[in-house]
């Protein structure tokens, strides 16, 4: 039974992800279906050809008759069936040729019996409205060159004389053709986002985060969102996604503390005091989940020191809400060799402490030579119970993997469904080559079933690296 509900609950989130990378291209499935749309326009309007029909209607008497209903139906039944032959004609088609100076007989013509009447009904089409009319009364005007050797004992009596057509008979039908064409390539280029979101080997869920990443399983941090309702969205630039906000869902301040609580029996085991936090690209919220587990484990009235060694892009004090100018500029520390009085900092009235830094540069590698960073932590080891440091994504930069050396261990961040996972573990044998010493994962920002597929997403935008804050975007002047 248990099974089972594992095995539902990992098919639910398979389909969440799905249905997000769904939403994610919606502007890609508009695009296409409203281009193959308009080609279906094009189309029908090149290929469309119009046709105008022009119809008549006989009544069939027997000319030898008592006046039975039943001989004039056999009779109407009969001379419908003969009238094709005469229509066939080329004697008929020549005689029409002919009279209307025409260099061939394009025209469709047929005749049908009404049912249960005797009453026939003969149609002509052609391209042109003229041409449909003129052919008819044609026809009306010679058919009887050639009736005479084929229908014999009846009377034909027209009943419905023709008229010009006012319009096509054979509609282009085009608002249908585009909107099939608009709702078949929506389907297709959706079963084609699924058939991809599928097969791309992702961490889609908790059992996979087990199959597929070679390191522990710590913990699942849920997806939390940061707009909650039109009132927020003004507000959401400065939304609070630290655990001791009570806006935050129950669900997710829980599983960011069950996940401290983890981590911590293992930093207790593997005998890990100072953890770096990484991740393998941006938009994972690493930075996020450091805050939180560094707040989780001062509420455990721990002293804890986080420190923001993002150097190329650091992003803590937005976390915290922390003006840029209260900052320190932490790379012009490290190049000074030289630690200030005000460089850490008490988080209100917790055991929480904070490093946190507002300047940005592009290049480390001269400044975490000069080991004033090992200095840092060696001072801290001496007054803190545990350090967390925030640093760069892997693969973005080759920093951490020195800092990692730096620390007892590292914590990967892994977002669902955002990485391959053959790029987690690679991420995770780097660190373990460069004794970064990778003491397991969280899988973060994960959709439990269906919710959260919609909305403003916790995690990346406001603090993570894409747009305004991204790698390769503006990175900021440095503090003076």
């Amino acid at each position: 039974m248990e099974n089972n509900i594992e095995s539902t609950s990992a098919m639910q989130v398979d389909i969440a992800s799905i249905i997000k990378d769904i939403l994610r291209q919606w502007w890609v499935i508009l695009l296409l279906s409203i281009s193959a749309a308009l080609f279906a326009n094009v189309w029908v309007n090149l290929h469309y050809e119009p046709e105008y029909t022009v119809t008549t209607t006989f009544t069939v008497t027997a000319r030898k008759t008592n006046g039975s209903v039943y001989q004039d139906l056999s009779s109407a039944q009969q001379t419908a069936e003969r009238f094709s032959q005469i229509l066939e004609s080329s004697i008929l088609q020549n005689k029409v040729k002919e009279d209307l100076d025409m260099d061939s007989f394009t025209a469709e013509t047929s005749a049908t019996i009404i049912e249960e009447t005797n009453m026939i009904v003969l149609e002509v089409k052609a391209g042109n409205a003229m041409e449909a009319f003129h052919v008819m009364n044609s026809i009306l005007d010679n058919y009887d060159t050639v009736s005479d050797y084929i229908i014999e004992d009846v009377i034909l009596e027209v009943i419905d004389a023709p008229s010009i057509p006012t319009g096509p008979s054979n509609s282009s039908d085009v608002r249908r053709t585009m909107r099939n064409a608009f709702l078949w390539t929506a389907v297709i280029v959706i079963a084609l986002i699924a058939l991809l979101s599928d097969a791309r080997d992702t961490v889609k869920n908790e059992r996979e985060v087990s199959e597929k990443v070679d390191t522990r399983f710590l913990g699942t941090i849920y997806h939390e969102r940061k707009v909650k309702s039109l009132r927020d969205v003004r507000k959401a630039g400065s939304f609070s996604i630290l655990i001791e906000n009570p806006m935050l869902s129950f669900r997710f301040a829980e599983s960011c503390k069950m996940t401290a609580a983890s981590l911590r029996s293992q930093m207790e085991k593997k005998g890990v005091q100072t953890l770096a936090v990484t991740s393998v690209i941006e938009n994972e919220g690493k930075s996020t989940v450091a805050s939180n587990l560094a707040l989780s484990l001062a509420q455990e009235n721990k002293r804890v020191l986080l420190l923001d060694c993002d150097l190329r892009k650091p992003a803590q004090y937005k976390i915290f809400d922390v003006p840029k100018e209260e900052t320190i500029d932490l790379p012009r520390v490290m190049d000074m060799r030289k630690m200030e009085d005000n460089l850490i900092r008490q988080w209100k009235d917790t055991s929480l402490y904070l490093i946190l830094n507002g300047t940005a540069i592009l290049s480390t590698e001269n400044l975490l030579e000069n080991k004033i960073l090992d200095k840092i932590l060696e001072f801290a080891r001496s007054k803190m119970d545990y350090i967390i440091i925030d640093t760069s994504p892997l693969a973005l930069t080759a920093d951490t993997e020195e800092i990692a050396q730096m620390a007892d261990a590292t914590v990967l961040i892994v977002r669902q469904d955002t990485v391959l996972a053959r790029d987690i573990n690679d991420s995770i044998d780097v660190l373990n080559e460069t004794n970064g010493k990778v003491i397991g994962c969280i899988f973060n920002d994960v959709s439990s079933g269906f919710s959260g597929l919609a909305g403003n997403y916790g995690y990346g935008g406001h603090y993570g690296y894409g747009g305004h804050y991204g790698y390769g975007g503006h990175y900021g002047k440095r503090a003076e």
